[in-house]
């Protein structure tokens, strides 16, 4: 509280002096467009320059780091146009930014180390729940997919026409994997690879058993109505499945995420507010014994996945 007194009254004054001079006339007013304008053109010069470095290549070379990024970019408004490069190293910055606030907040270098960790596991998990989200609306719509195949190619259309027509006609981010298939056959990608890229795509199970299917009917010209209408209600049976697993294991998935979270969660808090803790988090036996409880959860963590697995 020593600091933060003295930081928020100097805030306040810079606020107010800011406020007050701003009102005064437009040379300052143009002053201060200049200066934010200056100001602008340095930091993206700054952030140029961080783009270009190793530790950014490194972050982006890792898949967790890729995920964060990507994730950063998209919570951010108006950062989606930034390149992968510079939009780690605005999510270094800020990373760096938030850790030294913490660290002086909380007067401890560890409170840095525990914002820091928060905002990966924050991105990580948004990223994890948007995959999640995004699979579950693709597997929602296969279903009509699987008709909308099956009245195009029983009409005797080509598989180049029966794809338009299913990224015209259905909505969604099936929709937008059918699209982007029928710009490919237009721009003269061979169907095989087109439809394995389709295949790639789609994170749904019986994506390799529709690619086959559209292999074969483009090859043989069958338009494998009767296989397609099957696949639609096997899709909306598997739906079905799925909703009334995951209504059935809700409690069980919630025990295990608090089971996982709460060891986590609380030496992170006692980080941040226990002096005692943090004293004996900076021996080397308090720094053993947590990383030893890690390891113990994190193992524990992978068993319940590989069991799950089995299940889902």
């Amino acid at each position: 509280m020593e600091i933060v007194l003295p930081m928020t009254a100097g805030l306040a004054m810079f606020a107010g002096s800011f406020a007050l001079l701003g009102g005064e006339g437009g040379d300052v007013r143009r002053s201060g467009g200049r200066a934010a304008r200056l100001l602008a053109l340095r930091a993206s010069r700054g952030l140029r320059a961080l783009a270009r470095t190793r530790l950014v290549s490194w972050v982006l070379s890792t898949e967790l780091g890729e995920r964060m990024v990507r994730e950063a970019a998209r919570s951010a408004p108006g950062a989606t146009a930034l390149p992968a490069e510079e939009a780690a190293a605005a999510l270094l910055m800020v990373a760096t930014v938030l850790a030294l606030a913490f660290d002086v907040l909380f007067l401890t270098p560890l409170a840095g180390l525990v914002a820091i960790a928060a905002l990966c596991f924050l991105l990580a998990a948004r990223d994890s729940s948007r995959r999640e989200r995004e699979r579950r609306d693709v597997l929602a719509e296969m279903p009509g997919v699987y008709r909308t195949l099956s009245v195009a190619m029983g009409s005797g259309q080509t598989l180049a026409q029966a794809v338009e027509y299913v990224g015209v006609h259905e909505r969604g981010p099936a929709a937008a994997v059918f699209t982007r298939m029928s710009l490919r056959l237009r721009c003269g990608v061979p169907t095989e690879d087109a439809v394995s890229m389709l295949a790639g795509e789609l994170d749904v199970p019986g994506a390799r058993l529709l690619a086959a299917a559209l292999v074969i009917s483009h090859r043989t010209g069958s338009p494998l109505r009767d296989l397609l209408l099957r696949s639609a209600r096997l899709a909306e049976r598997q739906g079905e499945f799925e909703r009334l697993l995951v209504v059935k294991t809700a409690q069980v998935r919630l025990s295990v995420r608090i089971v996982c979270l709460l060891p986590v969660a609380m030496i992170g808090v006692l980080t941040l507010i226990s002096p005692d803790f943090q004293r004996g988090l900076l021996t080397p036996s308090g720094m053993g014994c947590v990383l030893v409880a890690m390891m113990l959860d994190g193992t524990a963590l992978v068993l319940i996945r590989r069991l799950m697995r089995g299940v889902m």
